[in-house]
């Protein structure tokens, strides 16, 4: 099976000039088929949100927060897959995405990773810092256990960061699809947080 040049499989198996030859309406049709295809894969990326972690967990929260209109890039420097998040000029969200798929845990490398981060890289008065986990990424979400232990919460805290799960920026997405300045509100709840596990709030999920 062919593919088409956005990576989606094509909808006509053999050369590409098969389709030239085929009557009108099979053309139109193969047409709509392929672009609905393309939608899906293009949509389909931000489902890795669910599962993936490390660096490829970095890349769809780049992809997302681009989705959703904000100046989003992976950051070079000590920590691994960073992604900052500029809100204005001034003003950046700082995300870390974690290689670990269980719970996190106090000692582990992880929270170094968010310490680096803040005394490294962060500007204490206009950045935010916070830790995105996809524990059990084998689970459905709702299925999953604590992706923090309450000691590395409780230390988090004490550092000043935030702890993001990637299912619910993948809500935060989905948001976004019907209601962009809701999103983009919910954002800004994020930014201002100063420190713990991010929610979104009840009035925005219904």
């Amino acid at each position: 099976m062919q593919s088409t040049s956005a990576g989606a499989p094509s909808a006509v198996p053999g050369p590409e000039w098969v389709v030239a030859e085929m009557p009108p309406g099979f053309q139109n049709r193969v047409a709509e088929i392929q672009r609905l295809m393309s939608d899906l894969h293009e949509m389909g990326q931000f489902g890795s949100l669910l599962y993936q972690v490390g660096p490829e967990l970095g890349e769809a929260v780049r992809r997302v927060f681009e989705a959703m209109k904000f100046e989003a890039e992976i950051l070079p420097g000590p920590v691994s897959s960073a992604v900052a998040v500029r809100l204005d000029a001034r003003r950046r969200l700082l995300l870390i995405p974690s290689a670990a798929m269980d719970a996190i845990q106090k000692k582990g490398p992880e929270l170094a990773q968010v310490f680096q981060m803040l005394h490294e890289v962060a500007e204490e008065e206009t950045d935010r810092v916070a830790l995105i986990t996809n524990a059990d990424p084998g689970t459905r979400p709702a299925d999953r256990a604590a992706a923090i232990t309450p000691e590395a919460l409780a230390f988090l805290v004490r550092m000043g960061a935030s702890h993001l799960q990637a299912s619910t920026l993948f809500a935060l997405w989905k948001l976004s699809l019907n209601d962009a300045a809701r999103a983009r509100a919910q954002v800004e709840r994020l930014y201002g947080q100063v420190a713990g596990t991010f929610e979104l709030s009840q009035s925005q999920t219904r």
